[in-house]
Parts: structure tokens; C-alpha cells; sequence
């Protein structure tokens, strides 16, 4: 009798084990089943703080998802450009122009500046001005350009301070007068002992369709490279701050003098851009 007890109990732990184990398996088998079918979803996923709804297939993990997406973003964003066209009715030295966004054309880091003999409000000339949309200190700023020539144009690239309480210090990177077009000019203007002082240098080139202009600024120096040649370096007035670019076409003034009427529409291009600060800020 006590046999015949020892093996009920024996065989209900049997039951009792294989009941456990089935029910581990199934359990299992049902949070695949649900992981599957969630892995196969929609998803909604946070990519640079807007949501978007994505299929993600299963072989794709959503943290790679999410790093494909950002890197189309900054893809994107390389392509975006650096520049903004500036609305100014004010000139100073003289200048006769109105600097309308009409007159510009910005694709990337190519800009293209239209200048025009025609009134707008009570300026009898239109122009382009261009700001850089970031303030940079030192480093190397190279620019392809096309210039157009006439008497009475004055095409320039020049920093200025980012902070906009001092006219100085500014560096001209390239400047020139349409009377003069194979002239090329480079200006450090800056303070010192609260006096306005500057150097510069002008340089003859070849005519040809494009140029390139470009400087190299250090906490020590400024070095002036036109077709990647060196044609200036100085020491003095190196600024130590911030400055934004602008790019820009007067007409008239006291340096160019009156225009020749009969060259408009004449053109001021940035063809392409190398700019590589040391530093750099939104302004």
C-alpha cells in the first residue's frame, strides 16, 4: 500500500514538471511572436526633434535607422548655403546704388551680384549685398570670382567685426574699381592709439575670366594669395575677434566715381568659396 502511495506522488511531480516546462515553451514562443510582429510595425522616430513615420524593416535596428536619417540631414545641410542677401537703402562715401535682394542670386557658396542702372525708390542704381549667416576668426577664406569692368563699379569681399559696435578693424580681401579692373587691392584698416590707420597693397594681374583671392589669417599675420600666389603679408592690425563677410557691388562714390551708364546690367560673381576658420559662431 505504501508502494502504490509513494508512486501516485511520484508520478503527480512528473505532471507537475512537464506541465511547467510546456508552459515556459509556449510563453516563449508568444513573446517572439509579438517581438516579430513590433519589429515589422511602423515606428515613430525621433530624428532632429521632428517625428516621422517610418516602416522599418526587421534586418534594420532603429539605432540605424536613426543614423542613416541623420546623416541624409547633415548631407543636406552641407548644401545649405552660408550666405544671406542684406535689403540696404543707406551708402556712404557717396555711393549711388539701393542694395536690393532682387539683384542677388545665392545657390550654396555660389553668389552672384547684379548690378543695374534703374530707380528704385529714390536711388537711380540697384545693387547686391551679402552677409555670411556666421562670424569666423583666423583661418584660410579662398574665393573664385568673375569681375565685370566700366567706369563706376566696385566690387568687394571684406570682414568686418561681428559685435557691429566699431566700424574697425576691416580687412579687404579683394577690392577694385571697374575703371581699373586689372587692379587688384588688399587693406588692413584698424586703431591704434585711437587713430584710424591702414595698409594695403595693390596688385596687376592678367586679364582672364576667373580669379581666385584669398587670406590667410593668424593671430599674428594676414597673407594675401591672388591664383595662389603670396603677394602680401602683414603684421600689423591683426584683429582678434570675430567678423562676418560681406560680399558686395557699389556704384559711384568717391573712389569709382560716376558710372558709365551704358555698361549696366554688370555682374559681380562669387563662382565658389573655401572658407576654414580656426573658429567659428552663429552671429
Amino acid at each position: 500500500m505504501r508502494n502504490i502511495m509513494l508512486k501516485k506522488i511520484i508520478l503527480v511531480f512528473f505532471l507537475i514538471g512537464l506541465l511547467a516546462i510546456t508552459l515556459i515553451e509556449v510563453n516563449t514562443n508568444i513573446q517572439q511572436i509579438r517581438l516579430h510582429s513590433i519589429e515589422n510595425q511602423p515606428k515613430e522616430i525621433n530624428v532632429s526633434g521632428k517625428h516621422t513615420l517610418a516602416t522599418v524593416k526587421s534586418d534594420i535596428s532603429t539605432d540605424e535607422y536613426t543614423r542613416n536619417k541623420m546623416m541624409e540631414r547633415y548631407s543636406s545641410e552641407q548644401y545649405r548655403s552660408p550666405w544671406s542677401a542684406i535689403e540696404r537703402r543707406i551708402s556712404y562715401n557717396n555711393e549711388l546704388q539701393l542694395y536690393s535682394k532682387d539683384n542677388v542670386v545665392i545657390k550654396g557658396d555660389m553668389i552672384e551680384i547684379i548690378s543695374k542702372k534703374e530707380q528704385k525708390e529714390d536711388k537711380g542704381y540697384t545693387s547686391g549685398l551679402v552677409e555670411s549667416n556666421r562670424a569666423y576668426m583666423y583661418g584660410y577664406y579662398e574665393f573664385t570670382i568673375e569681375v565685370g569692368e566700366g567706369r563706376g563699379i566696385f566690387p568687394a569681399i571684406w570682414f568686418l567685426p561681428s559685435e557691429g559696435k566699431n566700424v574697425l578693424p576691416e580687412i579687404d580681401v579683394f577690392e577694385m574699381i571697374g575703371s581699373e579692373p586689372l587692379l587688384f587691392y588688399g587693406v588692413i584698416h584698424y586703431l591704434e592709439g585711437g587713430i584710424r590707420k591702414k595698409e594695403y597693397f595693390e596688385n596687376k594681374v592678367l586679364k582672364q575670366d576667373q580669379y581666385k583671392v584669398a587670406l590667410d589669417w593668424t593671430p599674428e599675420t594676414l597673407s594675401w594669395f591672388i591664383d595662389d600666389e603670396k603677394v602680401y603679408s602683414t603684421y600689423v592690425g591683426v584683429p582678434q575677434e570675430y567678423m562676418y563677410i560681406t560680399v558686395n557691388q557699389a556704384i559711384g562714390g568717391d573712389w569709382p566715381g560716376n558710372p558709365d551708364d551704358s555698361i549696366f546690367p554688370v555682374e559681380f560673381k562669387i563662382v565658389s568659396s573655401k572658407i576654414d576658420p580656426v573658429y567659428s559662431k552663429g552671429r
